[in-house]
């Protein structure tokens, strides 16, 4: 056997817990060497007392299993299509929405606000602004809620009271992918492994996205479910692979509170915690696993700057929330801007990098009071 020879499938579960049937549709997700399945029984070991030291053998129990993989973040190319990759991200506590455009006039009593409401006068539609918008915008983003906005509409914010007219009617601009914390699917995992297949159900996990100056920015899985056979099974034959070359992390557009920084590694980590949900009446005693609290933290590592232009200890020491902005990509379809309305500075170090001082940070990445969800948006574009 070959340790390259791999493939890895996921199906979204109709039932949690209720395995699906794996076939060659669920296995065109393209992953990085190597990915690895794991097992971790509850092993249960037998002391009686007697007459000898001898230890009995261990009994299994609820059987706990794991996937890990990395993948390269790449798009569909198309804004209308998702990416294969799209259902992992889902079961990871993340929910993805029809991404839309208007073209708009300028705006009065501004900015919209990223998550508020709006609605239009003629056409009565309402939708989610997503990023937060200025006067001086070509377009404004959002998440349909009710209705179609049309030409000529007053569209107002709920919350900022900012106000546009609507130059054209709305497009399709890609999708949204944001947290969630209720409704978050589970998915049925094989990893294929030249002629075994491990199986795995009721899977839900976390994800860390990592971004790198000349690179692929790229997504590291860690999954946790329920065991669900190893078997003599041969690998899938006619698996449709998308195609799409990744883009690199190049000529993209980075700020921090309104500053672009000059960064050569970034990390966001969504830190999901997993835990079991017990099932006494199930063969291997567990149903699934849930995500029940999630910490999102991040770090990256910008060349150090004067104090007039970005004060990393001021804002550090104050507790200032600020607005975390990255885009990428040339092609449509294939392009990303990863938005966080509020991150705050926990911790601002030395770093050194072949001897430019770099103020190596680690931050939290925060939301709303209410309606919260809002730590992160993910645009597909």
């Amino acid at each position: 056997m070959l340790i390259r020879k791999r493939q890895l499938a996921a199906k979204i579960e109709a039932v949690e817990g209720s395995a699906e049937t794996l076939l060659a549709a669920d296995a065109g997700i393209l992953v990085n060497f190597s990915p690895k399945a794991s097992y971790d029984p509850q092993m249960y070991q037998r002391d009686p007392v007697r007459a000898s030291l001898t230890k009995m053998g261990k009994l299994a129990g609820k059987r706990s299993a794991g996937i890990d993989f990395s993948i390269e973040l790449k798009g569909s190319g198309s804004v209308t299509l998702e990416p294969e990759w799209m259902r992992l991200v889902r079961a990871c506590g993340f929910q993805s929405n029809a991404l839309k455009k208007i073209s708009i006039g300028a705006i009065t009593s501004g900015p919209y606000r990223h998550g508020e409401v709006i609605t239009g006068d003629t056409s009565g539609a309402t939708g989610r602004v997503v990023i937060k918008t200025a006067n001086g915008a070509a377009s404004l983003y959002y998440v349909a809620l009710t209705g179609v906005f049309e030409t000529g509409d007053h569209i107002t914010g709920a919350d900022s009271g900012a106000v546009s007219t609507a130059l054209s009617d709305p497009a399709s601009a890609g999708f949204e992918i944001k947290p969630i914390s209720s409704s978050v699917v589970s998915l049925t995992m094989g990893l294929y492994e030249d002629g075994v297949a491990k199986l795995l159900k009721g899977c839900r996990g976390t994800v860390k996205f990592n971004f790198k100056i000349g690179e692929p920015a790229t997504l590291d899985f860690s999954f946790k479910g329920v065991e669900h056979g190893v078997t003599d099974t041969p690998m899938f034959t006619g698996v449709s692979f998308d195609d799409t070359v990744p883009p690199v992390l190049l000529n993209a557009v980075m700020s921090c509170d309104g500053v672009s920084l000059n960064v050569g590694e970034m990390e966001i980590d969504v830190s999901n915690t997993l835990a079991s949900k017990d099932k006494i009446d199930d063969a291997k005693g567990i149903l699934s696993y849930m995500i029940t609290g999630r910490d999102m933290q991040g770090s990256f590592n910008p060349e150090m700057v004067p104090v007039a232009s970005h004060d990393f200890f001021s804002k550090w020491f104050s507790n200032t929330p600020m607005v975390l902005d990255l885009a990428y990509g040339e092609t449509e379809g294939n392009k990303f801007r990863f938005y966080a309305p509020s991150i705050v500075y926990n911790k601002v170090d030395d770093g050194d990098r072949d001897g430019i001082q770099l103020a190596q940070t680690s931050f939290d990445l925060t939301g709303s009071m209410e309606p919260g969800d809002d730590e992160l948006a993910l645009l597909l574009l």
